[in-house]
């Protein structure tokens, strides 16, 4: 009982959370003005031209610049700017959040990978607030929440910016030429039933160097690399699997000369399509929240939809 609750009190120590992923996902949230989680404090919004300080009140010294609020005035003393919903700091952060969850994302089992209809942006504040109400009451959770489950559960609200950011971030600089669409499409159709065919005919403690690259090129965002190097596999092997194998040796051919094709004949930005790994994290996206339902049914019973509801986006 004593380390759940050093465990839950980690939680409430701002010191004890402060790496910078951390401490970045934690200004998101102030300035996506949900009501700041345990550990987190909010800005204090800079005073209108008019407004009195109340007598007693903490305030900067005279020589000391103030800090401005989510709820800074513009210029012309009008309306309070509105913060960008989809700002999300520093690129190099975004890029470090997405790399660190793409990777496990990008091993799921291609059968188990569910396609993303919804928004990036709701998702994220679903999350965010069921992590704060789950995770806000160490007094009442401490029983309830042992320490394995941590991770997971605090992970969330970075999950769901990774996610953000393959659905916004991860995308050709410029619209590719209608051949390069087309032929996006339905390598994207087709690469994750053959992966799935590859898991189970070649295991990955077979030939993990292929499933290696493979993975890289999903996380890059690179589906013409991936298919290449899959139908390689399967067609070099041919032979020990064409009787049972569902798919036929035509349509794993169409799929490699695909593939192909987009490698000779674009640059990697213009072929750049996430949609795969925007699925994969989803996906684990969903695993993870499925805990977190679980536990807030544990400790708040019936009440757990208003803050964790069973749908997190369009199925």
């Amino acid at each position: 009982m004593t380390r759940a609750r050093d465990d839950l009190e980690a939680l409430r120590d701002p010191a004890l959370r402060s790496t910078p992923l951390e401490a970045e996902s934690t200004a998101q949230s102030t300035t996506s003005g949900l009501v700041p989680g345990p550990g987190e404090t909010r800005l204090a919004a800079a005073p209108s031209p008019g407004e009195r300080p109340v007598a007693g009140a903490e305030r900067p010294g005279a020589d000391e610049p103030r800090p401005a609020g989510p709820a800074a005035t513009s210029p012309a003393g009008g309306a309070p700017l509105q913060a960008d919903p989809r700002a999300r700091g520093d690129e190099s952060l975004d890029r470090e959040r997405y790399e660190r969850y793409a990777m496990p994302a990008s091993d799921l089992p291609a059968a188990n990978v569910q396609a993303f209809r919804g928004d990036a942006s709701g998702v994220l504040a679903i999350v965010r607030r069921a992590v704060q109400s789950v995770t806000r009451d160490p007094a009442r959770h401490r029983r309830r929440l042992p320490k394995s489950r941590f991770d997971a559960i605090r992970s969330l609200p970075e999950l769901a910016m990774a996610l953000d950011y393959a659905v916004t971030r991860m995308q050709p600089e410029s619209a590719p030429p209608p051949e390069v669409t087309e032929k996006l499409d339905l390598l994207y159709e087709a690469l994750r039933p053959t992966l799935a065919t590859a898991e189970v005919y070649f295991p990955r403690s077979i030939v993990p160097e292929t499933f290696g690259i493979v993975r890289r090129a999903l996380v890059a965002g690179d589906p013409a690399s991936a298919a290449a190097t899959i139908t390689n596999l399967i067609l070099d092997r041919w032979s020990h699997v064409q009787s049972r194998i569902p798919i036929t040796r035509e349509e794993l051919t169409r799929l490699n000369s695909t593939a192909k094709w987009l490698l000779s004949n674009t640059r990697p930005p213009e072929r750049l399509d996430s949609r795969d790994i925007r699925d994969r994290l989803w996906s684990l996206l969903r695993e993870r929240y499925e805990q977190l339902r679980a536990i807030a049914q544990e400790v708040s019973g019936d009440d757990s939809r208003d803050y964790a509801p069973e749908r997190l986006a369009a199925d």
